[in-house]
């Protein structure tokens, strides 16, 4: 089988090798293993292989870190981790403080200690991170290089993916992946695409259902389908049927709910039943936030009409922008005290340079700003005896305010109204931790945060400044 710049080729052990080739060639299917046609690979790119790659290490936060599974999958993990820390550290130049940033990788981005340096290494190999110093074997600083395009930081990751020789499984795995985000697929289909057998069936089951990248649904004739977080993700405007334990009306209301209400929030305490299975099978996006009433909701977001590039290339623009969403409607509904209708306006804020991206001081700002501030997104500078909310102006962030504009005017049909500044601060930010989509769907319970939201901002500080 062809690949890009590779050829996919069997060994005489029926495992798989990757040769380098020197041109471009069509996707092809070769070979068979014990009478089942190996890996196809025709439709994904290394574009797609990376973007695979970055999903996957999302969906692995929900394994336990120490589960052989992850054994299996080296290449597409550190690949994965990769791409996440690419688009954390993306247009903060010179990260002067390596350990403070290994600190908030673990906490935040979720990527062990241990594998931070190799993973700053990778980054250095495809050019994406430069003038490493080190003491000892310990990273301490380096410049990053990530390219403008998120495209382009996937194409690398999927070249070197290739580069590392990863398993058939892998292989199955990440095609498995790309093929769901398009749509779901009836589960015979999909293994005899793949080229998989029962035993291999087996292991993407248990490998995808406990990673809550992959899930399966009997129907009546005895068939089944499998499906993916990411189809509802990437294609929301083909949303599967919402089965057949709810009424027509029940179905038509919760879905007006969320139209009208971008950020729509529930308790999963089966107040909101529709929309609370739509977000169990992760059919919509629902980034989860711990308000200042230590509450834990999901605040279910549809993404109808998006541009695409959002649901693929730009996705870690838009995890940034539905965060932003999430805080901005925890405030509304858990910790402001002033409801704003439009609080798009205030999110604008932000994004004017002549007032160098920051709000005006508020006294409570300090216990609010936690989501953001871990992030990485926004900092905060003092205003007299008070602080000011200020974005790291990057043109992911910038992006991604824009983006959450766009989104929350969308939601119902009252008139514009300007909300004050002074009620943005109270909304923007709320204590409690924030969880990506993929993270929301199994709502496991979590251990309490390690740092403060203190420390974890000082940290911030220390990647940019060096020392303090």
């Amino acid at each position: 089988m062809k690949l890009g710049h590779y050829e996919l080729l069997k060994t005489e052990q029926s495992n798989i090798i990757l040769k380098r080739m020197e041109y471009p060639a069509k996707h092809e299917m070769v070979g068979e293993r014990n009478g089942i046609p190996m890996t196809n690979l025709r439709d994904i790119t290394p574009t797609s292989i990376g973007l695979r790659a970055y999903d996957t290490a999302i969906g692995f936060r929900n394994l336990d870190e120490r589960s052989a599974v992850l054994t299996d999958f080296n290449p597409t993990h550190i690949m994965g981790m990769a791409a996440v820390l690419a688009g954390a550290i993306k247009g903060k130049d010179v990260i002067r403080d390596a350990r403070s940033l290994k600190k908030i990788a673990a906490q935040i981005l979720k990527i062990n200690h241990w594998a931070f340096d190799k993973v700053v290494l990778e980054l250095a190999e495809l050019e994406m991170v430069r003038g490493i110093k080190k003491q000892g074997d310990e990273v301490v600083t380096f410049v990053e290089n990530v390219p403008l395009l998120y495209d382009n930081v996937h194409e690398r990751l999927g070249t070197r993916w290739l580069d590392m020789q990863p398993s058939e499984l892998e292989a199955q795995f990440l095609t498995t992946l790309n093929m769901l985000a398009q749509t779901p697929l009836l589960t015979q289909a999909l293994l005899q695409e793949i080229g998989a057998d029962a035993k291999i069936d087996q292991k993407l089951r248990m490998i995808g259902e406990s990673a809550e990248l992959i899930r399966y649904y009997p129907l009546r004739d005895g068939t089944e389908i499998a499906t993916s977080p990411l189809h509802a993700f990437e294609h929301p405007d083909q949303l599967v049927k919402i089965f057949e334990n709810h009424s027509p009306d029940q179905i038509r209301e919760a879905f007006y709910n969320i139209r009208s209400q971008i950020g729509f929030p529930i308790l999963m305490d089966n107040s909101h039943p529709v929309v609370e299975d739509m977000v169990r099978l992760g059919l919509i996006p629902a980034p989860t936030v711990v308000g200042a009433d230590q509450k834990e909701r999901a605040f279910a977001i549809a993404l109808y009409g998006l541009d695409p590039v959002y649901l693929t290339s730009k996705k870690q623009v838009l995890d940034r922008a539905l965060a932003l969403i999430a805080c901005v409607r925890c405030g509304e509904v858990s910790g402001g005290k002033t409801p704003i209708q439009m609080s798009e306006k205030l999110l604008a804020a932000l994004t004017d340079s002549s007032r160098n991206y920051t709000l005006n001081g508020h006294s409570s700002t300090p216990r609010q700003y936690a989501p953001l501030i871990r992030m990485g997104m926004i900092t905060l500078v003092p205003k007299g005896d008070l602080w000011g909310a200020h974005l790291v102006p990057t043109t992911d962030n910038l992006e991604a305010v824009r983006l959450a504009c766009t989104l929350l005017k969308r939601r119902g049909v009252g008139e514009p109204e300007r909300g004050n500044e002074r009620e943005a601060v109270n909304l923007l930010f709320t204590d409690g931790d924030y969880l990506s989509p993929l993270e929301t769907i199994p709502l496991a319970r979590r251990k309490t945060p390690s740092m403060t939201q203190t420390e974890i901002m000082k940290l911030w500080e220390q990647i940019a400044f060096g020392g303090l």
